[in-house]
């Protein structure tokens, strides 16, 4: 019997996107009779290339109109989609999948012109609130929007990643049968850091914690208020900022000038639990810049939760209920007042909050595929 092609779409480095490998990963393992495929863009100048990745046939291509920086924003979104969409679609009908997972709003009208010459079911993945997110302009924001609008109708089936961003597509644009998959990372039996591994390799003695924030080190994470409440001479807890990013040289000069600030190079997705389970309070403190922020349950919050660390987090919506429900640390307002009071909070602990991980199956990636498997199950 032939098998079910699936077809995951996306613009941006397929093979490095841990989210849409987790997601492919999860539909390939749960059916042998499903053929999993995924195209997306690389970001490297050259040819087209084409990997198999854990049974799951990857094609990246290049699209050359990303480097036209002489361009407007807008403008060379607009080409981007014109040059994705003229390169994916003769590939992307050639393979006549039986779903299309379109992964965010770039590549949705080429999974609603693959569907039309196909007959495909189609999945709209939003990995964040795409028309209201840090980074693009109020213009830029109207058109995506748009565009979700106008293809609304074609879409089966939505995938979204906090109940609030659930919430807002139903009100806004329309109800779908909708699936929230949260960013939780997949936990694995590698060997990786030892326990001791941050105290160690930066000197930082016993007596005092260490908190972390892992992820993009850029504007609207929170990294300047962090930085000013470890500058006070009050406090004697230490902070290592893991991750890559435009402000990576700021936190490195303040590395050299504070002794209890820290910089660690980013490392492979699959060892940042590792890594976090060596320091004692995770710092998830995301600043309002934009809706989908406001909204988000990001990546480093669950990285921490499964390393069995505290956090102290934004007091955001989604943020704040799964802190409480779960017992997983403090949530506070961003300023720097606020956030100082609460870390001397965990520094005046005798003993910090213990998390159970075993309590956490609900947030966990297995429960995670179990959610995909079902909706894809209704699809094919």
């Amino acid at each position: 019997m032939e098998k079910i092609k699936v077809l995951s779409l996306t613009h941006t480095d397929i093979s490095t996107d841990s989210r849409i490998l987790k997601e492919m990963q999860a539909i390939a393992n749960a059916n042998s009779s499903v053929e999993v495929s995924g195209i997306g863009v690389t970001i490297d100048e050259g040819s087209s290339k084409a990997e198999d990745l854990n049974d799951i046939s990857i094609e990246a291509i290049t699209l050359k109109s990303r480097s036209w920086k002489v361009l407007p924003t807008i403008l060379r979104h607009f080409c981007s989609l014109i040059e994705l969409t003229c390169k994916m679609v003769k590939r992307a009908v050639e393979l006549k999948p039986s779903v299309i997972h379109c992964n965010d709003t770039l590549v949705l009208p080429l999974g609603v012109m693959v569907k039309i010459l196909t007959g495909a079911n189609l999945i709209y993945d939003a990995h964040e609130l795409e028309s209201d997110r840090n980074g693009i302009s109020k213009t830029l924001g109207k058109l995506t929007l748009f565009v979700e609008k106008l293809l609304w109708s074609f879409v089966d089936a939505l995938i979204v990643v906090s109940p609030s961003i659930e919430k807002w597509y139903a009100k806004n644009i329309g109800k779908k049968d909708i699936t929230v998959i949260l960013n939780s990372p997949v936990l694995t039996e590698k060997e990786g850091f030892e326990t001791g591994y941050l105290r160690q390799k930066y000197e930082i003695p016993d007596k005092v914690n260490i908190f972390i924030y892992v992820g993009i080190l850029c504007e609207g994470r929170g990294l300047d208020l962090i930085l000013d409440v470890f500058k006070k001479n009050d406090i004697n807890d230490h902070v290592v900022f893991l991750g890559y990013g435009a402000l990576k040289e700021q936190l490195v000069e303040a590395s050299k000038k504070y002794s209890n600030v820290h910089v660690h190079d980013a490392v492979p997705h699959e060892m940042v639990v590792s890594v976090v389970k060596s320091a004692d309070v995770g710092l998830c403190l995301i600043q309002n810049v934009s809706l989908s922020d406001y909204y988000c349950l990001p990546n480093k919050l669950f990285e921490y939760c499964f390393a069995g660390i505290p956090i102290l987090a934004s007091d955001f919506p989604d943020i704040s209920q799964l802190i409480e429900h779960y017992n997983l640390g403090k949530s506070c307002k961003l300023d720097s007042q606020s956030i100082y009071e609460a870390i001397k909070e965990f520094e005046e602990m005798d003993e910090l909050p213990k998390i159970k991980t075993s309590d956490l199956y609900a947030l966990s990636w297995g429960a995670q595929e179990e959610k995909l498997i079902k909706l894809y199950n209704k699809l094919i």
